[in-house]
């Protein structure tokens, strides 16, 4: 047994991957009373609002997207706090940064690096570096987590919190879009499968949340019952998620 709280602190690019990919394992951390911080580097108001994209369609021609940015960003923030409370995760930060902004930045690396010298972290789970080849956004947060990873370890120029080594990263969901890149298929494996079976009914009810990405109703069912339970039957059990181990 655990001599104190573990923290885990999970990085993501968009709001419904702080927990679609690893928030039956995050719920199992809250339930033993670990520490769990999730920061997302984008909402997600530019690629992933479909009810957005959609209203745009039907009305047959282009909307003012900046107009609605403020509407929109308040209803994410709603739907991602609504969707990890109900799996018990409060502690939730955004960066700021936009989602049309896929190219690696020292300034997300640096955002990234002072939130692990905050909390400190005992594990970090993030994206695949090398999702879609490394050319998603994803992936992109996914360098960016490796290289706070290591920048988090030395003195900073300016920095006041001190220097902290993270003992753990994980990538979530390790090999679910390398089939668009099978030549970075070999770099691409799991090595850990988490049982989620017990807590599949609370993801399931937190994926019905996101409703302006589509997540909401038989959806929400429907997805985990391809993706989680995919990876339960791999690893003989009903549900789980997979990770692979970086460090």
């Amino acid at each position: 047994m655990a001599s104190r709280k573990v923290r885990i602190l999970l990085i993501v690019a968009h709001p419904a991957d702080a927990f679609d990919q690893c928030g039956g394992t995050l719920t199992h951390h809250v339930e033993k009373g670990d520490d769990v911080t999730v920061v997302v580097a984008t909402l997600g108001i530019r690629s992933h609002d479909w009810e957005l994209l959609d209203e745009q369609r039907k009305a047959g021609k282009k909307i003012d997207i900046e107009k609605h940015q403020k509407k929109a960003k308040e209803r994410k923030l709603i739907e991602i706090k609504k969707a990890c409370a109900i799996l018990g995760i409060t502690d939730i930060r955004e960066l700021g940064f936009s989602d049309d902004e896929e190219l690696l930045k020292e300034e997300m690396i640096q955002q990234i690096a002072d939130v692990i010298r905050e909390i400190r972290p005992d594990i970090v789970i993030t994206h695949h570096p090398y999702e879609d080849g490394g050319f998603k956004l994803h992936a992109t947060v996914g360098q960016a987590t490796i290289f706070a990873f290591r920048k988090a370890m030395g003195s900073g120029r300016g920095r006041t919190l001190s220097a902290h080594i993270v003992p753990a990263l994980y990538f979530m969901n390790p090999t679910a879009y390398v089939g668009v890149a099978i030549d970075n298929s070999f770099i691409a494996k799991i090595d850990l499968y988490v049982d989620i079976s017990d807590v599949i009914d609370k993801k399931v009810r937190a994926l019905d949340c996101i409703a302006s990405q589509y997540y909401k109703g038989s959806f929400a069912r429907k997805r985990t019952e391809a993706t989680d339970g995919h990876y339960g039957y791999n690893a003989g059990i009903s549900y789980a998620e997979a990770f692979q181990r970086y460090q």
